[in-house]
């Protein structure tokens, strides 16, 4: 099929060129391959244009106004010359939605004399429309449909992409300007939080070591101090014994209070200043916090 409309299509360039050889006419040839054509049919339109040997011509392109029709390809054919004449040829592919029942069209070849070019038309051949439907009904039945359809949405990733490039160069810049702040910061801030939980849970303990003194709950109160000042000191204080902790943390005040403490717990003597004990080492790590916070504002 595709051979045939190929060879027709030859046979009608062929035809076109010997039509102007033998007339001797300047004026361009074009016509349409098919008298009739619907709307949206793609037709054939032959152009073919004879003229001196080696002058230049330009064919229109798909810049060119090819109204009422739209180009939707084109094929042209290579230049035959003779001793004096050339001949130039190509085919257009066009459709129409315009309704008009006969549709013209005349294409130029522009002769290009000097810096200029001159538009030469063909003259005008036509096409006749096909229409399918021959009469419209005076009413139409439309059909109501006010259902919601959800539509669902699509990411959007080359914003999305843009967006985390530029938040990422906004986070390197503030890191690099304020970054040592903002760590100071956060970790004041973090410090402070873990205190002021501290004291509270260590207030109600020892409010609460006067109604139970075992053994078991004084060692308890004494371990949750020791975790929390693992936390302020970054140190093992819950592996450490008291000789440990007083030869690291160099307190004679604490030395004497965690003795006494470790007194209670181990010893059989009758408990004593527990609460003061107790109150001494949420002082102690007041005092502690205090330091390690001016250190941290100071740095």
């Amino acid at each position: 099929m595709i051979k045939l409309v190929r060879l027709t299509l030859l046979m009608a360039l062929l035809l076109g060129g010997i039509r102007a050889s033998q007339a001797q006419e300047t004026k361009p040839i074009g016509y349409f391959l098919k008298d009739s054509v619907k709307i949206g049919e793609p037709v054939p339109y032959v152009f073919s244009y004879r003229d001196r040997k080696n002058r230049t011509v330009i064919f229109p392109d798909s810049l060119y106004n090819f109204a009422p029709f739209e180009l939707i390809s084109k094929e042209y054919f290579n230049t035959r010359s003779d001793t004096t004449n050339s001949i130039d040829s190509a085919v257009y592919y066009l459709s129409t939605f315009e309704i008009d029942t006969v549709q013209r069209l005349s294409l130029p070849v522009f002769l290009i004399i000097g810096s200029d070019s001159i538009p030469n038309f063909s003259l005008t051949d036509s096409v006749i429309l096909d229409q399918v439907v021959t009469q419209m009904p005076d009413s139409v039945a439309m059909e109501e449909n006010s259902y919601y359809r959800p539509v669902s949405l699509e990411f959007n990733y080359p914003y999305a992409i843009i967006g985390l490039i530029i938040l990422g160069i906004v986070a390197i810049i503030v890191l690099a300007v304020w970054g040592k702040e903002i760590r100071k910061r956060i970790r004041l801030y973090r410090l402070r939080k873990g205190f002021d939980k501290f004291k509270s849970e260590f207030d109600i303990r020892i409010e609460a070591l006067a109604q139970d003194t075992t053994k078991q709950n004084i060692e308890r109160i004494l371990a949750y101090w020791k975790r929390y000042m693992e936390t302020l000191e970054n140190l093992p204080f819950t592996k450490l014994t008291t000789k440990e902790i007083v030869l690291l943390m160099q307190s004679s005040s604490l030395d004497e209070t965690l003795k006494s403490i470790d007194k209670n717990i181990y010893s059989k003597a009758v408990v004593s200043a527990l609460q003061n004990d107790f109150e001494f080492l949420k002082d102690y790590s007041q005092d502690r916090y205090n330091h390690i916070t001016e250190v941290i504002k100071n740095g």
